[in-house]
Formats: structure tokens, C-alpha cells, sequence
């Protein structure tokens, strides 16, 4: 659903979550809380926080899903669980499914199988339940989910405030000299197709990514990439751009036939919603890096 609205003289100073609970009575203030922490809500274009004034004639874009139910067909998948409290679990989601539904009647999807598994998620999202953060269907690797609203609602939060560490593992194609670099390079949507991200400096987001190599092969880097932003398809653009393509990125990488995308969420940290400490979970590379390191070493 999209709705627009123009803010008149009577409604100058409202609070934007105030002035969207009257408006949009059809939606709960934790949704439109959730909306707004997620970029789905936008002033004059740009995201603001809920506390935002509203001034005479701003322009307000709200786009939620309507809500129904989410018609979920349980995925007979077992997904492994590393960790699980009563607030949040981290999964080790494997290569090659989706996080959630990208249309209706597709259901081979990480949430699939965790209504499956009878998993308790929050509800904010019906179409997207305990997802707070996502991982691309070829990337492996860590993902915490919330099991009720207020965990998702401080976790978003903690990601936007990049508060969560992040740390992966990818294999990319030549050899890099430096050691050690960072990249900032602000990322768009690519016009040409809109399922992919570009490098862009014009109506941009910002990215930075830090990269370390681990260990040098014949014609590839095991990297070590920590993403201090959390922008769609960074690390494989970023990757890209720089000429070092992720080993099996058929989107942004070479033609090499590789069966599978060398990208692998191996550690996640961030502080807990109601207990307030910080975790931190680490993943092993995959059987997929294994074998490929096999290859280049003998």
C-alpha cells in the first residue's frame, strides 16, 4: 500500500508518529514505529526520526503492506538454531534460500521453514515475521530474529544507529596488494534493472566496508569484510567496482561457472533488547569455502 499525505498550517509541530497514528488509524503505533526506524516512511524524500516536527506543506510517503495474513505454507527445512532466549534466536541460514517470500505463492523461504519449526516471531510485519535484518538467498551465515515486538523494535534500531557488528568472509577473484583498506563508495538503485545496486554519487546512499586479507591463492584473497553500513548487495558491488569480484556472484561477478557465492556471514555482536549486554556469535566457513580452498592449494 502507498499513501500520501500534505501536512496543513493546523498540523505545524506534530510529532511525525503522532501525526501518522491519527491519520493512518488502521495501523498500530508500534507498526508505524517499525516503519519509520525501517526508511519505509519518508519526509519531502528523506527519513526522519519519530520525534520530527512536522512543518506546513510536508510531503509524507507511507508504504506498508496491508495487513491480512501472511498465508505462511510451513517449509519442511530444518534451519539451525546456535542460540535462543525469549526475545530473540540466531539462525546459521545456508546458501541458497531466500529470507522471505518475495511474492505471494513463493514459500522456499528461511521464514517458511522456521513456521515449520514453530518458531515465535514478532508480528510487526506479517509478511516479513521476526525479520529485522536480511542476508542476500546465496550468502550463508548469521541472522538474529526477533520473537516479539519490542526486540524487533530495538534491533531495528541498534542496526540503524550501527550499533551491530558484522563480519564476513568472501572469497573474491585476483590478487589485492594492500593488506588492509577501507571503501567508501555510496550505492544505487541501477535504473537499467532494479534488482541491482551501482556505485553512485547522485541521490546515493552512503556504504563503507573495511577489508582485511587473510590469505592469498594462486588467482583469489580469502577476505575478511566488515560493513559498518548495511546497504542492499554492498559488499558483492563494492567488491565488484573494485575489480575483485565474489567468487560465484553471477549478478555482479564474472561468468566463472562457480556453483555458489563465496560470502558467508561468519560473526555477529550486538546488545541484547531487554537484558542489555552484549553478544557476540561466530559461524565456521562453510563446506563451500573448504572446498574451494582445496582446489586453489593443491
Amino acid at each position: 500500500m502507498r499513501k500520501e499525505f500534505l501536512v496543513t498550517k493546523e498540523q505545524k509541530g506534530e510529532r511525525l508518529d503522532k501525526f501518522l497514528v491519527k491519520t493512518l488509524d488502521c495501523i498500530s503505533r508500534n507498526r508505524l514505529k517499525c516503519l519509520i526506524e525501517e526508511g519505509r516512511i519518508l519526509v519531502n524524500g528523506r527519513e526522519k526520526k519519530v520525534s520530527y516536527q512536522l512543518k506546513p506543506d510536508d510531503h509524507v510517503l507511507v508504504e506498508y503492506e496491508k495487513r491480512k495474513d501472511s498465508g505462511l505454507i510451513p517449509l519442511n527445512l530444518e534451519i539451525e538454531i546456535i542460540y535462543e532466549n525469549k526475545d530473540i534466536f540466531i539462525v546459521n541460514k545456508p546458501s541458497g534460500i531466500t529470507t522471505h517470500p518475495p511474492q505471494p505463492g513463493y514459500n522456499d523461504t528461511l521464514v517458511n521453514a522456521l513456521k515449520f519449526m514453530n518458531k515465535e516471531l514478532s508480528t510487526l510485519n506479517p509478511l516479513r515475521p521476526g525479520l529485522v535484518h536480511r542476508l542476500d538467498k546465496e550468502t550463508s551465515g548469521l541472522m538474529v530474529l526477533a520473537k516479539n515486538n519490542e526486540a524487533h523494535l530495538n534491533l531495528v534500531e541498534q542496526f540503524k544507529q550501527r550499533l551491530v557488528k558484522k563480519e564476513y568472509r568472501a572469497i573474491v577473484r585476483g590478487l589485492m596488494k594492500q593488506d588492509k583498506f577501507d571503501i567508501s563508495l555510496p550505492l544505487k538503485r541501477d535504473k537499467a534493472n532494479r534488482l541491482k545496486m551501482k556505485v553512485g554519487f547522485t541521490k546515493s546512499k552512503e556504504a563503507y566496508t573495511s577489508i582485511e586479507v587473510l590469505e592469498r591463492f594462486r588467482k583469489s584473497c580469502l577476505l575478511s569484510i566488515k560493513p559498518s553500513t548495511g546497504r542492499t548487495h554492498q559488499i558483492r558491488v563494492h567488491m565488484s567496482f573494485l575489480g575483485y569480484p565474489i567468487v560465484g556472484d553471477k549478478k555482479y561477478g564474472i561468468k566463472d561457472n562457480y556453483p555458489s557465492l563465496l560470502l558467508h556471514a561468519c560473526k555477529l555482536g550486538f546488545y541484547h533488547p531487554s537484558a542489555k549486554n552484549f553478544l557476540e556469535f561466530n559461524s565456521p566457513l562453510p563446506e563451500r569455502f573448504e572446498k574451494f580452498i582445496r582446489e586453489q592449494t593443491f
